[in-house]
């Protein structure tokens, strides 16, 4: 489930630095920076994924597709500490999870 959702985390960032023509995440931070769409204290070294499909400004085309937000909803409770404890959850919400993962993944394939 951890590299599931790390995933996800990763392909999101890929997507920021394609679209802003970056090939770091440092230099995607300074680019959105200036560029006034990164702001306070947020960073794209951040493992939350509602903030990095937010900086695609793609997330309101996400909520409008209701099995795909679910979807998200699902996948965003996706924590980095997964990596240290195996036994966060059943083998059903673990196959739950990775199909949403799955699913997540597909449409930031395809729309972002």
């Amino acid at each position: 489930m951890y590299i599931a959702g790390y995933s996800a985390e990763c392909l999101l960032k890929t997507k920021l630095m394609r679209m802003f023509g970056c090939r770091h995440l440092r230099e995607l931070e300074d680019v959105l920076r200036e560029r006034g769409v990164l702001s306070g204290r947020a960073t794209v070294y951040t493992h939350d994924l509602e903030l990095l499909l937010d900086l695609t400004k793609r997330i309101d085309v996400m909520r409008r597709n209701t099995e795909t937000w679910k979807q998200f909803n699902l996948v965003n409770r996706w924590m980095p500490a997964w990596r240290y404890s195996a036994d966060q959850s059943c083998r059903e919400d673990a196959e739950e999870f990775l199909e949403a993962v799955q699913g997540v993944v597909n449409w930031i394939e395809h729309n972002v």
